[in-house]
């Protein structure tokens, strides 16, 4: 029989003086608070990196393969379709799809005003179900040459809806104004993106700078893993033109990738502060126990027990403790996240955070490594104030009252 586990079970079953009660409730809530609040806090922040990495990658693909030219205008320079490349991707396991675009920059003219807009041609090339789910009205189809379709920022700033008809001015022939018609609404909700962006016909927009049939801007590359973007981005770059140049998904849109990684550290020393609050806790409410059991340890000294066993007698005292808490926070964290991705219950400002709510990922391992890591961090820290046990001498122990 296990001897120090066998007396913590016992002084747990005991009958607790009121004080000393309530600081193991308050040890337990701490802890639970604390193991609640660190396994939400990753699932939202997950969630929202997911969110908007998700949203931004399936309007503009996770890498961009294009020309090395000196151009560092918002208009693309004309590269010339690579077919036996375009097979490879397609055959790629690492690749979702591929799709040609072309950029060009244009003034988007209404009877409220007027908008900068960066012209994006898609071609027959793109599903039909990637900018589907970011549409609000109408039909991610452009059927006629142009037709176009302009999120609802735009819409909203122009004062314009549905079939409305508008005057694009393309900057590299500014005298040749175009009647186009607004066949879609979209909202991706980030402000890079639809403040800027209105989609085209590809073959419309090449005709517009005298292009070819067979001559783009860029190839998106749109990964199945977006976890596996920079491991991918190194094998597709070694075969492909050295003519060529290849641009990450977070080289393009570095300050929001800068934005999510200061989300990163703050959860970081968030997280920290908390762990060490809980720590302390755990700690003055372990000391409490041993200072009220006190002629126990003399009694246990008295009768031969070394300072390990009864140490370990106490430790496991604060380990019950401990898997109270994460047993509570467990369950107050999945609790708590079921509600949020079920019904949304918490609203965000779309303008600010990119969603319109608080978003929930489901993250396994994440989850274990915050219950083990906290685990074993408390389980090292409650062992310091058992060292107080060596201290105490059998004879005194046994005459103390408290």
């Amino acid at each position: 029989m296990n001897f120090p586990l066998f007396v913590a079970r016992r002084i747990r079953n005991t009958h607790e003086t009121s004080f000393s009660k309530t600081v193991t409730y308050v040890g337990i809530g701490t802890v639970s608070i604390g193991v609640c609040i660190i396994l939400v806090a990753f699932s939202i922040l997950f969630g929202f990196k997911e969110s908007i990495v998700d949203k931004l990658t399936s309007f503009t693909g996770n890498i961009h393969v294009g020309p090395i030219t000196g151009n560092h205008s918002l208009s693309d320079s004309p590269l010339k379709r690579n077919l036996t490349w375009e097979k490879g991707m397609q055959q790629n396991p690492e690749v979702d799809h591929i799709q040609a675009h072309i950029q060009k920059p244009g003034i988007l003219v209404g009877d409220a005003g007027l908008s900068g807009v960066i012209i994006k041609g898609i071609g027959t090339d793109m599903p039909a179900n990637q900018i589907s789910k970011s549409m609000r009205l109408g039909k991610a189809q452009l059927k006629h040459p142009q037709d176009i379709i302009i999120s609802k920022t735009l819409a909203k700033e122009l004062k314009v809806g549905l079939h409305n008809h508008l005057i694009l001015y393309f900057l590299s022939n500014p005298e040749r104004p175009r009647k186009v018609t607004i066949t879609g609404i979209y909202e991706t909700g980030l402000e890079e993106l639809d403040k800027m962006y209105i989609l085209a016909d590809l073959s419309w927009v090449q005709k517009m700078n005298g292009w070819s049939a067979d001559s783009i801007g860029t190839y998106e590359v749109f990964l199945k893993k977006t976890a596996d973007l920079y491991y991918s981005a190194d094998r597709i770059e070694s075969k492909m033109p050295t003519e060529w140049r290849l641009q990450t998904v977070t080289e393009l849109y570095p300050a929001l990738f800068d934005w999510m990684m200061m989300l990163d550290r703050n959860i970081v020393i968030f997280i920290s502060l908390l762990l060490i609050v809980a720590c302390f806790n755990l700690i003055a409410t372990l000391w409490v126990l041993i200072m009220e059991r006190i002629p126990m340890v003399g009694l246990l000294k008295a009768l031969g027990a070394n300072h390990r066993q009864i140490r370990t007698i106490f430790w496991w005292n604060g380990f019950f403790i401990l898997l109270r808490g994460l047993i509570i926070g467990n369950l107050l964290a999945v609790i708590f996240c079921y509600i949020q991705s079920e019904y949304q219950l918490i609203p965000l400002d779309p303008e600010s955070y990119y969603m319109d709510a608080v978003p929930i990922v489901w993250s396994m391992s994440t989850w274990l490594w915050v219950n083990v890591g906290t685990s074993l961090l408390v389980a090292i820290i409650i062992t310091l104030p058992t060292l107080f046990i060596k201290k105490i001498q059998a004879q005194e122990a046994l005459q103390y009252k408290h």
